[in-house]
């Protein structure tokens, strides 16, 4: 693909091609192991790409185990070999979130250390007793007077509070923070929605009554040892964000009739 514009592409999202292009080269040699590949300001460029795309790219390398990245020190390539795993958007419901966080913004309301009682950590799936920093905000539109999208709490595990704490000035995905931050990646990340009601004491926030309908969106951001690093809870009133999905059967030769249905997701604000 070379310094091709990846926007031409269409079967993988862009960020997918991107790490594809990236994973060639390294086999190749062009960038060897123990060296750095080029910074995210100058694949951005090369690429006609955002940063954040870039990022979402070399999160996926990292996933791979071809590079590891430390704050300060640059991208790492660590090994030559192929990896055995195919190329299929196993992070597309994140790079999602990415666009979704570039085009909105965060009010901050309230950060603070909580510790998970039972009823939380059974809610969650975290530890009773467990710290986190919780991070409370409003996301809103950045298009004039457009009504608040959702409440959200986001917690992330005591150990990885460091790289949220310049939230207010930073855009990007509490994940990316930690990214940065630990070389923690998001390797998997598991999502619930449920119908649910604008709570008391968000209504005022939200602009939105009280007991309202609403939906309750939970992310769970697991690393790749399975691990729960990152929490976020979203209460969406009703009529002001949109979750689709797509059901695609996958061809299985031990089945007559294909195998079960493989499903991807979209969220996205409603205009």
């Amino acid at each position: 693909m070379g310094a091709a514009n990846p926007r031409e592409l269409f079967d993988m999202p862009i960020y997918e091609d991107i790490a594809r292009d990236l994973l060639e080269a390294i086999h190749r040699g062009q960038y060897p192991v123990g060296g750095l590949i080029p910074t995210e300001l100058e694949l951005a460029a090369r690429y006609d790409v955002s940063r954040q795309t870039v990022r979402a790219a070399m999160r996926r390398l990292t996933e791979l185990g071809a590079v590891s990245r430390r704050k300060g020190s640059g991208t790492r390539v660590e090994t030559r070999e192929r990896p055995q795993e195919s190329f299929q958007q196993t992070l597309g419901s994140l790079s999602d979130l990415v666009e979704l966080a570039a085009a909105t913004e965060r009010d901050i309301r309230s950060i603070e250390t909580v510790v998970m009682d039972r009823q939380a950590a059974r809610r969650f799936g975290c530890q009773p007793g467990s710290r986190w920093l919780r991070i409370a905000y409003v996301r809103a539109s950045t298009k004039p007077k457009s009504s608040p999208l959702a409440w959200v709490n986001v917690y992330v595990e005591e150990s990885y509070a460091d790289a949220a704490r310049d939230i207010r000035k930073d855009r990007r995905l509490v994940c990316e923070m930690i990214a940065d931050s630990y070389g923690v990646i998001a390797s998997e990340v598991h999502q619930t929605v449920a119908a649910t009601v604008v709570p008391n004491e968000f209504a005022k926030a939200l602009g939105a009554e009280a007991g309202s309908a609403a939906l309750e969106v939970i992310r769970s951001y697991l690393d790749s040892r399975g691990r729960l690093f990152e929490i976020s809870e979203s209460i969406h009133p009703a009529g002001r964000y949109v979750v689709t999905s797509v059901l695609k059967r996958v061809a299985n030769p031990g089945a007559a009739d294909g195998s079960p249905a493989r499903s991807s997701g979209r969220a996205r604000p409603r205009a």
